[in-house]
């Protein structure tokens, strides 16, 4: 009786490990990949990679976009939010043609400034969007007048 059990219960650890398996093996290929992120590169294999970062003084978007040129590249905002939008047409790989078209949007949160929005392209074509947040005003102590009644 135990074997029976034992042998029922393997493929349901296996397909419960496989995705770790996946990621250790992954990881494994980019021993150094905690000293890339300060470089913001991304390796081919994670293409399409999009991070989103909302601090103290910024929102700060990066998206793996190494599949697109610039001019390919546009990006537009209505105040609410940042749309990314690119295409391609046609293209001829070693496999073959390829197509693309891509359309991220991100809800921008209300304390930031959308006129104060910049994006930059590194070589390695990861496009990093940088909203400032809006100023605060610093506490600004105002005299309430006294109204003396007889």
């Amino acid at each position: 009786m135990f074997p029976t059990r034992m042998f029922a219960l393997l493929p349901r650890l296996i397909d419960e490990m496989t995705p770790m398996m996946r990621l250790a093996d992954e990881l494994a290929r980019y021993p150094a990949i905690g000293l890339v992120d300060k470089n913001w590169t991304l390796p081919s294999s994670v293409s399409g990679e999009t991070e989103v970062h909302n601090t103290d003084k910024e929102l700060r978007i990066r998206l793996d976009m190494q599949h697109f040129t610039p001019e390919e590249i546009k990006i537009s905002s209505d105040n609410q939010r940042v749309t990314v939008t690119a295409k391609h047409e046609e293209k001829q790989d070693n496999h073959g043609f390829v197509a693309r078209e891509i359309t991220r949007m991100f809800k921008l949160p209300e304390d930031v400034d959308p006129k104060s929005i910049t994006s930059a392209i590194n070589t390695n074509g990861v496009l990093n969007i940088k909203v400032q947040k809006k100023a605060i005003e610093a506490p600004k102590e105002t005299q309430i007048p006294i109204d003396f009644k007889e």
